[in-house]
């Protein structure tokens, strides 16, 4: 009988009631969309950063890491990959030798980092070989050795397809080392400053002008088949690697592993701040209803309804409309991010600002399963704290002064 007449109380005044669920459900859509739209972005800068820049799981000679020193390099770096490719849980493994060049051409200098690389295993790793805007990837044509660029150099020093530029470095013997490049290819990614510093060459022309050994690297470079799983691949990747330092995405770049564990905090004081609007909203209301029935709230009292009951009823009438409302904003919501998950929103508005942190200046929405529980959950719990004080208020009635209110 309760719950009957709470669903009746519910309705009793409809345009307040409708005016609250929509409302609700608005608040609901808007927090809903914001966490996927977050979600997806976020999502997109780790795939950004492990498929563009720097893998998911990478090795390093000791200590190398800290200062990039030319002389600390892995042997057997060839071997080594095609041990760590035969792992179950990888996909691909590329081994890199790594320079900090300085950059001469024709209409200005620069710096950056210059990686060997092999293009048939780095394709596999990274996805750079489909960032072309312009030429090949690193195709020889003609005796000068070919050099992969990001449209954001090319842009700096006013380069083109067929450019030259000279490269000095600091080679293994400590002595300066100049050599040419002709522009082969420029890249771009979502990240311009990711496409400003970084060149590619071949790995045998970086080898020689360095003086390095045969068969070393200073980096080895891998993609898993399951992101999810890269602590277990990294202990087994470490048994093969020896003394070598092994490290994943989170550990290589803090910066994000800082934003993907914070995400879920951000998300949850997101929701919380609209929820919190949304209670004060419910308490008003309950409210509102609770003092124009004090004298058949006092009549209930007076002919024998308890006040668990009258507790009862007016929570569950709390609870009624919030979940009508947050029902219909979270179906709406997940619509929403659905159509969105296939269909990009474009912020190109802002693409410059954006992309010089990395982020894509189109973004997918993403809604994990267990956020819409987590939401719901949090929306029940809402309707329940904001009829507490509604409830306790009519508890405080007394019959007899109940009855005779006008």
């Amino acid at each position: 009988m309760i719950w009957s007449i709470a669903w009746r109380n519910v309705w009793r005044n409809k345009v307040r009631s409708i005016i609250m669920i929509v409302a609700i459900a608005l608040g609901l859509v808007a927090g809903v969309f914001s966490i996927a739209f977050m979600q997806g972005a976020v999502d997109a800068r780790i795939e950004s950063a492990t498929r563009s820049e720097i893998s998911h799981i990478q090795i390093h000679a000791p200590h190398f890491s800290e200062n990039n020193e030319t002389g600390l390099y892995i042997t057997q770096a060839k071997e080594l990959s095609e041990k760590i490719e035969n792992l179950n849980d990888l996909e691909a493994a590329s081994y890199r030798l790594i320079a900090e060049p300085f950059i001469m051409a024709a209409h200005g200098t620069g710096g950056g980092k210059m990686l060997g690389i092999v293009p048939e295993k780095e394709k596999r790793v990274s996805n750079i070989s489909q960032k072309l805007v312009e030429g090949t990837y690193l195709e020889k044509d003609g005796r000068m050795p070919p050099v992969l660029i990001g449209e954001k150099l090319a842009t700096k020093l006013k380069l083109k397809v067929g450019s030259k530029v000279n490269v000095q470095m600091v080679d293994m013997s400590g002595d300066l080392s100049s050599k040419g490049y002709r522009v082969c290819g420029i890249f771009k990614t979502v990240n311009t400053s990711f496409d400003e510093t970084n060149l590619f060459v071949l790995y045998d022309d970086l080898q020689k002008q360095l003086a390095m050994p045969d068969d070393v690297a200073h980096e080895i470079a891998m993609i898993c088949a399951n992101a999810d799983d890269l602590e277990t691949v990294k202990s087994k990747v470490q048994q093969l690697a020896g003394n070598n330092d092994v490290q994943i995405w989170k550990e290589l770049n803090p910066e994000m592993s800082i934003l993907t564990e914070s995400m879920d905090e951000y998300m949850y004081i997101f929701i919380l701040i609209i929820l919190l609007g949304l209670c004060f909203g419910i308490i008003n209301t309950m409210l509102m209803a609770v003092l124009e029935r004090t004298k058949e709230i006092g009549m209930l009292m007076a002919v024998g309804m308890n006040k668990r009951r009258i507790f009862s009823m007016i929570m569950l009438e709390s609870v009624m409309l919030t979940l009508s409302g947050g029902v219909i904003g979270v179906f709406l919501g997940t619509l929403i991010t659905k159509y969105f998950e296939t269909a990009p929103i474009d912020v190109s508005a802002f693409s410059e600002g954006m992309e010089k942190y990395g982020y894509a200046s189109q973004i997918y929405t993403s809604l994990p399963s267990e956020m819409l529980v987590t939401i719901t959950i949090l929306v029940i719990i809402t309707g329940m704290v904001s009829a507490i004080y509604p409830a306790r208020k009519a508890l405080k009635l007394n019959p007899a002064e109940a009855t005779r209110t006008e």
